[in-house]
């Protein structure tokens, strides 16, 4: 198997959202917490992409589960800050995903493993098109220079990508529910509700980890 690393992209403005997206509270947790619990059920070697010193408390970045922090900065636009990141880990292979998508599935990291083969990247996709760049695994050596790149689909076209389909793996609906407005927060705490009302299979109550599929049968 592969070393895989992850990278939980949390350094956006979240001007949409109107508040930092990695301290929006979702049940008892932050969005953050649960980035960070699910970042700790794939791997050992987990990185913080932030945009200055300052973003995160002491308290995040302390502790023998700390994750790692890399600084972006301000330059380039967001692709390119994102290939310039993820260029300084140090290892073959990096799950990339954001800190707004507090139900991914736990089977989502194993399934783009079994894909990647010798590609660039094994990134979700739909069949209408839309891809999901920040749920995806990428080969590090293979990242392009980021001072060009327009976009995340730029970005990972120039990686020899394969497409996993999204649909096929039956991968469950609320997996790629992401966080970028108020009415998809609400949207989350109305899908958490239903999850408490259902109780969890494995015995904890309202913890981040505790809300993946099996959870939900």
């Amino acid at each position: 198997m592969r070393k895989l690393s992850v990278a939980i992209a949390a350094g956006g403005l979240s001007t949409r959202l109107g508040s930092p997206k990695p301290f929006v509270r979702l049940g008892d947790a932050t969005l953050l917490d649960y980035a960070l619990d699910y970042a700790a059920g794939i791997s050992g070697e987990v990185y913080l992409l932030a945009r200055d010193p300052c973003q995160f408390s002491l308290s995040v970045l302390s502790g023998g589960s700390a994750p790692r922090v890399i600084f972006d900065g301000d330059g380039w636009g967001f692709p390119g800050r994102i290939a310039d990141s993820l260029r300084k880990i140090k290892g073959d292979l990096v799950f990339l995903m954001g800190c707004d998508m507090p139900f991914l599935d736990p089977s989502l990291p194993e399934l783009l493993l079994s894909k990647i083969g010798d590609h660039g990247a094994a990134v979700p996709a739909w069949r209408n098109g839309h891809v999901e760049p920040l749920a995806a695994i990428y080969s590090i050596p293979r990242l392009p220079e980021g001072t060009r790149l327009s976009s995340m689909r730029e970005l990972i076209s120039a990686m020899d990508p394969v497409y996993v389909d999204v649909e096929e793996a039956h991968l469950p609906f609320w997996t790629f529910l992401n966080i970028n407005t108020m009415e998809d927060l609400s949207n989350a705490e109305r899908a958490l509700k239903l999850f408490l009302s259902r109780r969890s299979s494995c015995g904890r109550s309202n913890t981040p980890r505790c809300l993946t599929s099996r959870c939900w049968s």
